[in-house]
């Protein structure tokens, strides 16, 4: 049985003015300073998140200092291996879609890791004048939409992801997770990372794992974004999948930063 009140957070405080942009996830933030972020203002940044997966901030005046500064309210940064770092901040890294793979699967980040990201805030600084949207996925919305009896058989299972052959990666997590901070069942798997699940059998992991992947990806459980040059985008990877809408072959360049992991349980 789903229990979506038990751990919830309170509403953000009225230190930001929130306004939801769709029916699972997603808030537009304003009346946000990134010069001003006190230890207060992180805390309601903090609460709404966990409260609406997908804060969107239009046209903020920050650079990568105050990106890593946001960031870094929400724990210690990831300093990316290979990754350009912006402005001699490790910290940072440049997403160039003129040089990198785009990310056109419906996915979590990094879940071939024990300890996958927390989350993840992009700063648009380059985009087309239409196209090349992208969207998000409630995945406690996946989860509390499936039949009790389905949450039941899903609650026993773990899954084995790894990273698709770019190295020699993997992890095995709960097929259902819990929020460690609001304390909903999320449904934690995804088409670009997880690839078999240990307790069934082949042919029987495959037709679920299909199932579900189906299931996730239904547009009612999304939200969508249009990008403008400096918007910026915070999201909780522990209960959300995104994807970029590859609909236009014009450049994307963005900054990122990346909260270190925690262990799914």
């Amino acid at each position: 049985m789903t229990d979506t009140t038990a751990g919830a957070p309170v509403a953000a405080t009225s230190r930001l003015d929130l306004r939801p942009v769709a029916g699972h996830l997603g808030a537009e933030v304003h009346g946000f300073d990134p010069h001003a972020l006190d230890d207060e203002t992180a805390e309601a940044i903090r609460t709404a998140l966990a409260e609406h997966l997908v804060l969107f901030f239009p046209g903020l005046d920050t650079d990568a200092a105050g990106l890593r500064e946001l960031g870094a309210a929400f724990g210690e940064l990831q300093v990316h291996p290979y990754l350009d770092a912006v402005d001699g901040i490790p910290e940072v890294v440049e997403l160039d879609t003129a040089r990198t793979a785009r990310a056109d699967v419906w996915h979590t980040d990094a879940t071939f890791m024990t300890s996958p990201p927390v989350a993840s805030i992009l700063h648009m600084i380059e985009c087309p004048d239409h196209g090349g949207d992208t969207m998000w996925i409630d995945a406690r919305a996946t989860h509390d939409a499936l039949s009790v009896a389905m949450q039941d058989f899903l609650a026993g299972l773990t899954c084995i992801h790894d990273d698709g052959g770019q190295g020699d990666r993997r992890a095995e997590h709960p097929v259902v997770r819990v929020h460690p901070v609001t304390g909903r069942r999320i449904l934690y798997v995804h088409r670009q990372f997880a690839r078999r699940i240990p307790q069934l059998s082949r042919p029987e992991s495959q037709a679920l794992l299909a199932f579900l992947f189906r299931w996730q990806e239904q547009v009612k459980f999304s939200v969508r974004w249009r990008w403008t040059p400096g918007d910026v985008v915070m999201w909780d990877n522990r209960a959300t999948l995104h994807v970029l809408v590859d609909d236009t072959p014009h450049r994307r360049l963005l900054h990122r930063v990346t909260v270190l992991g925690d262990d799914p349980r």
